[in-house]
């Protein structure tokens, strides 16, 4: 039994007295034939309060005999299955959750302490006993609900640009104006709203969009979200006035916010953005990069009485450990990071572990099981393999990868290639647009029966597949991706100011790309120059491509038209609004035809 938990991350600690089983048709197979609920815990390394629950809650002699003697207990990491997690988190972490023998909701919470908890089991085993056929009605109603909102993401109309309009409106109307951020306490960094923003103030120049990413940069940076000694930003904070630091840092958090950070120096040229931007990778390579794996692990657990401490103090201290797991998801999204970075901030040495990583995602995929989850090499210790998650990512960072790197255009190109087919053969609805999360499983318990399409995986295979196109110029994955954003149309709302992503992806996806390759070496400051204008341009889908070489040129091409190259990074402005002028229309202009939103 240990040796089977420790496969997946979730033996307990020494002394712990649940008999804790793995996610899997057994388990509850083994609660059917015994005629007892499902106690299901769902936490996380990184979660403070899952590791209180864990050393208070369920040491409790108490608790565990009557959890043992009543239940069958299931254990979950939220990181190595986020199907399950979407699917029956109450709320945060930890979520304490009670299910049918056949996987149904009865009942949750997410912390309890033992007599709370104690409580909450004899209720529901009484119910379970007392009233079994009433408390299998109530899971069978909120089955066939779940089943019906998930069949809502599915073919819809084409999607247009009053999409990112409405989006754009909805997003400031939960902006912070006090403090920066979005919404009230407890305050998150918001990345995909900050990703819009930063897009919408490039396309329209509007000083409305950029006051408001200003101002959300500046007060991250100068608050207690951010780490000045390790670098990096925590998950949240606990005000909205940004102090009050829930310290544990995450994998995507990070790779997130340094993007955009880094994009912000671009686009406004305020070298405190590239700092940030690069203590924050700095964070990620020193602290989550396993060279090992080699990979990107999770997340830094929280650990107040360490974070609190000042430099001098910390320094002698040491460090609250990184998730032992790495993951391909999030490992994929910090690659296009660190190729991105090595040309945007003159920084090829970053290209060396981001290639690494990928090559070692890559070698997984060949053999048509990337595990989510995963350490100390490709074939020594993984978890989940039939997951969206993973595959979306990677086939993303694929095209980045043969985007960013010339030399090795083909070779990318072509694992692309094959992690779309799997993306397509595995999990693409075809009759209703989009990817499910999930592969088909004949043995799927409770809500893993119902395969549903979350927004962010999808983005990131439309995107993935958006690129490929371009590389390509195969038609399937354009369609397949149309096919995708349009199954959102009607349902993005739901999303409330997260569909900021959304909102981007559908932009890009309006624009054919204005390809940009710009020669000259990355760190001469000429080639910077040439970047930063090329990065500058108004125009809401750019592709720009370093090629290498020596004195600082780009050439432009759009629409299977390609421009002779400049020098000035002055001319680029003009040479791509000649680029994108509708030919039977001379006198347009690239704000008009394409940039603008009212404000």
């Amino acid at each position: 039994m240990t040796q089977r938990l420790e496969s997946e991350g979730l033996a307990p600690p020494p002394g712990a007295a649940v008999n804790w089983l793995p996610w899997g048709a057994s388990a509850f197979r083994q609660a059917q034939d015994e005629g007892k609920p499902v106690l299901l815990s769902i936490g996380a390394v990184w979660c403070y309060w899952c590791q209180v629950m864990e050393e208070d809650t369920y040491a409790d002699a108490e608790v565990a005999e009557f959890v043992n003697r009543n239940f069958v207990a299931v254990r979950v990491d939220n990181d190595h299955r986020p199907d399950i997690n979407a699917r029956y988190n109450v709320g945060g972490w930890p979520s304490t959750v009670f299910l049918t023998g056949h996987g149904g909701y009865v009942a949750g919470a997410t912390y309890l302490p033992p007599d709370q908890l104690l409580a909450m089991l004899m209720e529901v085993q009484r119910a379970y006993q007392e009233r079994k056929a009433e408390v299998y009605d109530q899971a069978n109603a909120l089955l066939r609900q779940r089943r019906a909102d998930a069949a809502q993401a599915t073919a819809g109309p084409d999607v247009t640009p009053a999409l990112v309009d409405r989006i754009a409106r909805l997003v400031a109307g939960t902006y912070d104006a006090r403090n920066g951020g979005f919404g009230e306490e407890p305050k998150f960094p918001g990345i995909p709203m900050l990703r819009l923003l930063a897009h919408l103030f490039r396309t329209t120049g509007e000083d409305f969009y950029r006051a408001m990413l200003v101002k959300t940069l500046d007060a991250m940076s100068d608050s207690p979200l951010m780490d000045p000694v390790d670098g990096g930003f925590f998950r949240y904070t606990a005000a909205s006035d940004w102090s009050q630091p829930q310290h544990e840092k995450m994998l995507e958090d990070n790779v997130g916010l340094a993007s955009v950070y880094m994009d912000a120096y671009i686009l406004l040229g305020d070298t405190r953005y590239r700092e940030i931007a690069e203590k924050t990778i700095g964070y990620l390579l020193a602290v989550l990069y396993d060279p090992d794996a080699p990979g990107f692990r999770g997340s830094q657990g929280a650990h107040s009485d360490y974070f609190g401490l000042p430099e001098s103090r910390r320094q002698s201290q040491l460090a609250p450990p990184a998730d032992p797991y790495c993951y391909a998801h999030w490992g994929a999204q910090a690659v296009s990071l660190l190729l991105a970075a090595s040309w945007k901030l003159a920084r090829p040495d970053l290209a060396t572990p981001a290639l690494r990583v990928l090559d070692a995602l890559v070698e997984q995929a060949a053999g048509g099981n990337l595990s989510l989850a995963y350490r100390q090499g490709t074939n020594a210790d993984t978890v989940e393999t039939g997951l969206l998650a993973g595959w979306a990512n990677l086939l993303e960072a694929l095209t980045d990868a043969a985007t960013w790197r010339p030399t090795e255009t083909e070779r990318y190109n072509n694992c692309a290639r094959q992690v779309a087919s799997v993306l397509m053969e595995r999990f693409a609805d075809a009759d209703g647009g989009g990817f499910f999360d999930t592969a088909e499983d004949p043995e799927a318990v409770g809500y893993l029966q119902v395969r549903e399409k979350p927004l962010p995986e999808n983005l990131a295979a439309a995107k993935g597949l958006l690129k490929l196109h371009h590389l390509t110029q195969e038609i399937s994955y354009h369609q397949a991706a149309r096919q995708t954003l349009n199954a959102y149309a009607e349902t993005y709302r739901a999303h409330g100011e997260f569909a900021a992503n959304y909102a981007v992806a559908v932009d890009l996806f309006l624009h054919p790309p204005v390809e940009i390759t710009v020669e000259g070496r990355a760190d001469y400051p000429d080639t910077q120059a040439m970047l930063r204008a090329a990065g500058q341009l108004a125009y809401p889908n750019l592709l720009v491509k370093p090629a290498g070489g020596g004195d600082a040129l780009a050439h432009l091409c759009f629409d299977n038209m390609c421009w002779p190259p400049v020098s000035d990074p002055a001319e680029l402005e003009g040479l791509a609004a000649e680029a994108v002028t509708p030919r039977d229309d001379p006198f347009g202009s690239v704000f008009q035809n394409f940039g603008g939103f009212p404000a």
